[in-house]
Parts: C-alpha cells; structure tokens; sequence
C-alpha cells in the first residue's frame, strides 16, 4: 500500500469514527490508564479540555503522511515530554489504545485495508518516537 493509499485509508476510517463516536478521548484514555498506571499518575492533573487537545494532536499524527515534518515534530515533543517524566513505552501504550478504541468502535465497518493502513501508521509513529526519545 503506498503513503497515499494507506493515508487515504486512514481518513477514511477517521471519518466513519468521528460519525459514531464524536469525542474518543474518554475512551482512550480510560484504556490508557489501564494499560499504563504510570501515565494515569504523571496526568492526574489534567482536565478534560488538556486530555481533548493532547488527543487531538494523536489523532492529527495517526493522520499525517509528512515524514520530514512529523521527525522534527516528534523530537521536539519527546523532549518536551520527557521533561514531564515521559518514558519511551508510554507511547506505545497510548497508540495502542487509540488503534483498540478505533477498531472496537468501527466494529464492521473497520475493513482490513484500514486496519492494515492503521498499524503501518502507528509503527511508524511509534519507531519514530523511539528513535526521538
């Protein structure tokens, strides 16, 4: 699948869940927390409207197709992260938690090309991340 492909796939499962879920930020994070005690300590301070524009940011880079643009943006927000004691692993458990909020919202109508161009995304995303961090 190429980079147009795969971010034409994406948009489109986007779509179908902004129609059937609207705000996935609870439900995100709520997954988040369980996965990921550490992180739930380091955001007790954050409101509702933090928590909505953080996920935004997620979704935008799930999203976003620009490798040149998202390196640069990836290093400069791991560092300003890690200052906030982000660990590198806390990542990988967001991502996942938004890829399983997708796929259980979605249900049926999640096809495997979107899946498929879904997890390319975040594995780039979550390389990325590594490598910044």
């Amino acid at each position: 699948m190429t980079t147009e492909e795969q971010t034409a796939e994406i948009l489109s499962a986007m779509e179908i869940l902004a129609e059937k879920a609207g705000d996935v930020a609870p439900a995100v994070f709520e997954r988040y927390f369980e996965r990921c005690q550490e992180s739930k300590a380091l955001m007790d301070h954050m409101d509702e409207h933090m928590l909505g524009r953080m996920m935004d940011q997620v979704l935008l880079l799930i999203m976003e197709s620009g490798e040149e643009e998202l390196a640069s943006y990836l290093t400069f927000e791991t560092a300003n992260h890690r200052s906030y004691g982000v660990e590198a692993h806390m990542y990988g458990s967001l991502l996942n938690s938004v890829q399983d909020v997708i796929a259980e919202t979605l249900g049926e109508d999640l096809t495997p090309r979107m899946g498929q161009a879904i997890r390319a995304r975040i594995d780039y995303l979550l390389g990325a991340l590594t490598a910044a961090a």
